[in-house]
């Protein structure tokens, strides 16, 4: 009896410890304006002449780009574009900045205003052969988008996927009209 009330405990503790969640951190771009949680000790990586912030939970290889490298990573992509932009054009960039397979549930969000509109989306990925699977957020406003991609590769999907709808909950682009 005593045993089974210490293995009920100790299961008890363990899905109380997976319930917590990663532990996030707080990242605001000084030159993009845009803020985003990421995990707590995760890289930054710049690519794209700035305009690519990637987040890893470890450095890339020598000699290799987080487009070329990363299965399990958070990106925000921004770049000029007058907009909004219609929805058939913000489909088109969705599948094109990154090298994905599909994209799923797009939807424009409750967020979107006439001057911004909000896509929240799913997609599937590939990096070298290994599948990712990710939830996006595309925000295009006057002067400029922004996107947001949370991956992880499929095998820790499931997992990680609490803490990309966090991610992408806590997301907020900064002024897109400059």
């Amino acid at each position: 009896m005593r045993t089974c009330i210490l293995v009920i405990i100790a299961v008890f503790a363990a899905g109380c410890a997976r319930g917590r969640g990663e532990a996030l951190e707080t990242y605001t771009s000084q030159r993009h304006g845009f803020t985003v949680q990421r995990p707590a000790g995760w890289h930054l990586v710049e690519t794209d002449d700035g305009r690519r912030a990637w987040f890893l939970p470890a450095p890339v290889p020598p000699g290799q780009t987080p487009e070329t490298s990363a299965t399990e990573f958070v990106v925000v992509m921004t770049r000029p574009e007058a907009g909004p932009l219609p929805e058939s054009e913000v489909r088109r960039l969705a599948m094109s900045l990154l090298a994905m397979h599909g994209v799923s549930g797009f939807q424009r969000t409750p967020a979107s205003t006439d001057a911004e509109a909000w896509y929240r989306f799913e997609l599937t990925g590939s990096t070298r052969g290994a599948e990712w699977a990710s939830l996006g957020l595309l925000v295009t406003g006057p002067r400029r988008i922004v996107y947001l991609v949370c991956a992880s590769p499929l095998a820790t999907w499931r997992e990680r996927q609490k803490v990309c709808e966090e991610i992408i909950r806590s997301f907020a682009p900064g002024d897109l009209a400059r």
